[in-house]
C-alpha cells in the first residue's frame, strides 16, 4: 500500500516537473523575439577607445546620428582611451550582454590581444564581431627637406647605413610599429624604431626634421603632403589610394606583399542575444551604405566596405595569428 503510494506521489512529482520545464521552453521561446520587437528600450553607447577625429570615431558619428533617428532612442559615442585601445574594449566585454553598449574599433584589437596576454579580458573571445565598416592604409611620409624622393631611395639609404635612419611610430605595439617590423623583414632593412606617444607628435617632430620617416594613415597625412609640411614617397598598399591616385603603392614598387590595410568595425559583448545582433548588425549595415554616410566618410580617405559578422571573424583570426607572430618574433613588449 505503501509502496503504491509512493509510486504514485513520484508519477504526479515527474508529471508536474515536465510540465514546468515544458512552459518553460514555451515562455523561452516568445522570449527572443520580444526581446528584439522591444529593443532598445534606452540609449545606446558606442564605445570608442581611441580619441575624437580617428577614422573609427568618424565611422561612429555617422552611423550613432543615422541610428538616433531609425530606432528612436539616443545612440551616444563615448572616447574611453588608455592602455593601446583596451580599455574601452574591455568596458565593452564587460558590459550587460543587451545590445546597449557597441565597441567601435579598429585592427589594433587583434595585436593587443597578443601585446597584453592578461589585459582583463579576451578580445578574440569575449567580444562578438557584428561587420567591418570601411578599411584605410598607411602612407610613408618624411621631411620635405630629406635627401631620398623616391622609395627605392628610401630603402638605398637605409641599406647602406644599417640602423641609422629613423622611423618614428605611435608606440611600442601599435599597428604602425608592427608594420615597421614586417617592412624590415620584406625589404631587407634595419631602421633604428623611435616610438612617441601617439601619431600627432611624431608626425610634428617629422615635420621638424628630427626623424627620418613614418607611417601615417593616408586619410590623414595628406594635408600635410598637399600643404608641403611633408613628403609622401609611396602607399603603403598593394594599389594605389584613391584620395591620392598620382602616389605608388609599395606593391607597384616591388614589395609584392606588404600592406598596411587596416579595418575599422563594430564588435558586441559575448552573449548578446542573436536577434538583437542580428537587428542591430542590418542597422549598422544599411547606414553605412546610405548614400551621404558613405559618401561623408569615402571623403575622409576610408573605403566603405560592410562584411558580414563571419568575414569579419575570419579577418580577425587571421591577423590575430600574423601579428602574434611578427610580435613573437621580435620579442615586442608592451609599454
Amino acid at each position: 500500500m505503501m509502496a503504491r503510494l509512493f509510486a504514485a506521489r513520484a508519477d504526479g512529482m515527474v508529471r508536474i516537473v515536465t510540465l514546468c520545464i515544458a512552459s518553460l521552453g514555451l515562455l523561452l521561446c516568445g522570449l527572443a523575439p520580444a526581446q528584439a520587437a522591444d529593443f532598445p528600450s534606452r540609449p545606446i553607447k558606442l564605445i570608442v577607445p581611441f580619441t575624437p577625429g580617428t577614422g573609427m570615431d568618424n565611422i561612429a558619428r555617422q552611423v550613432a546620428e543615422k541610428m538616433t533617428a531609425r530606432l528612436g532612442q539616443p545612440v551616444v559615442v563615448e572616447n574611453r582611451l588608455g592602455t593601446a585601445g583596451n580599455l574601452g574594449a574591455e568596458m565593452v566585454a564587460k558590459a550587460p550582454a543587451d545590445g546597449h553598449t557597441l565597441l567601435v574599433t579598429a585592427s589594433n584589437l587583434t595585436i593587443t590581444a597578443t601585446l597584453y596576454p592578461t589585459p582583463g579580458f579576451a578580445p578574440m573571445t569575449d567580444l562578438v564581431p557584428m561587420t567591418i565598416a570601411a578599411w584605410g592604409n598607411q602612407t610613408l611620409v618624411v621631411n620635405p627637406k630629406a635627401r631620398f624622393n623616391t622609395l627605392a631611395e628610401f630603402l638605398a639609404a637605409a641599406k647602406a647605413q644599417p640602423g641609422k635612419v629613423t622611423f618614428a611610430s605611435p608606440g611600442i605595439g601599435s599597428p604602425q610599429h608592427i608594420a615597421l617590423e614586417l617592412f624590415q623583414q620584406q625589404a631587407g632593412v634595419e631602421f633604428l624604431h623611435v616610438p612617441y606617444k601617439g601619431t600627432a607628435p611624431g608626425v610634428t617632430d617629422l615635420i621638424a626634421g628630427h626623424v627620418d620617416a613614418m607611417l601615417v594613415a593616408t586619410h590623414t597625412v595628406m594635408p600635410y603632403v598637399t600643404s608641403g609640411k611633408l613628403k609622401a614617397l609611396a602607399v603603403a598598399a598593394q594599389s594605389r589610394h584613391k584620395t591620392a591616385p598620382s602616389l605608388p603603392s609599395f606593391g607597384e614598387l616591388g614589395l609584392k606583399q606588404f600592406t598596411t590595410d587596416a579595418w575599422y568595425g563594430f564588435l558586441a559583448p559575448r552573449g548578446t542575444p542573436p536577434e538583437i545582433l542580428d537587428k542591430l548588425t542590418t542597422e549598422v549595415r544599411t547606414i553605412l551604405n546610405l548614400p551621404d554616410v558613405r559618401a561623408a566618410l569615402e571623403k575622409t580617405g576610408l573605403e566603405v566596405r560592410p562584411s558580414t559578422p563571419e568575414e569579419m571573424r575570419a579577418v580577425m583570426q587571421r591577423e590575430f595569428t600574423e601579428y602574434g607572430e611578427i610580435i613573437r618574433r621580435n620579442n615586442i613588449k608592451a609599454q
